[in-house]
């Protein structure tokens, strides 16, 4: 089994990826990309299908979050490939970290704008137990496996790993947000738009602060990272 992994590893060119633990990482990180494309399409199809203007907006917010992980994982590739020292390497990353982290704070910006929005023109609708069940497991995953990944690849050194990991964690928030709106609704919550207004400009908030501290350490990143 395991020389048939190898030989089809070697066949793809990924085995010297597979072996070193970064790059690992990144191929998870590519892997989970699309797995956030589909997601995103499947909240937009819901949209549509409901008319919900909330599903049709966390859909689009997630296009977004895929293109930018997209973005990131391409620098990422363009530096592996460079073979370049250590020092060299986390130099070239780091100036990447900052215009990440700018991004993370824009992102951030847009999700309290679009929940200021909603808090005030959004409506209540219901949706049913399946649709309920799927988004809630889909959210509780998602901030889990955000958090065990921020902590995993903390050891590898990377600027820019790390800030992939930084936007799963953004990914779950925004998806805890989702998560409460639908709850609320198939409870037949009077104020379950503007709750989940509020909500999400509050986790906006906490994105535009993490964006300004990454911003901050990307000028002190050391060999220990964060």
């Amino acid at each position: 089994m395991k020389n048939k992994l190898d030989q089809l590893l070697i066949k793809l060119k990924i085995k010297r990826h597979f072996i070193n633990k970064a790059d690992r990482i990144a191929l998870f990180s590519l892997f989970n990309t699309f797995t956030s494309a589909i997601i995103a399409i499947f909240k937009i199809g819901l949209g549509i299908f409901y008319l919900s203007n909330w599903f049709l907006i966390f859909g689009f917010y997630y296009l977004i979050l895929f293109f930018t992980r997209v973005y990131f994982l391409r620098r990422y590739t363009q530096i592996r490939l460079q073979n370049l020292t250590a020092a060299k390497r986390i130099a070239k990353e780091d100036l990447y970290l900052r215009e990440g982290g700018l991004l993370y704070s824009l992102l951030g910006f847009a999700l309290a704008g679009i929940s200021g929005y909603m808090y005030t023109y959004g409506s209540n609708q219901s949706y049913s137990e399946l649709v309920i069940e799927m988004i809630a497991l889909m959210g509780f995953i998602k901030i889990i496996s955000s958090v065990v990944g921020w902590f995993k690849t903390r050891k590898f050194n990377s600027p820019i790993l790390l800030f992939l990991k930084a936007l799963n964690i953004a990914d779950g928030l925004v998806a805890i947000v989702m998560t409460q709106y639908v709850i609320l609704s198939y409870e037949h919550s009077p104020s379950a738009s503007s709750s989940t207004g509020l909500f999400g400009m509050g986790i906006g908030s906490c994105l535009v602060v993490i964006g300004i501290v990454i911003l901050i350490r990307s000028h002190f990143f050391r060999k220990d990272g964060f």
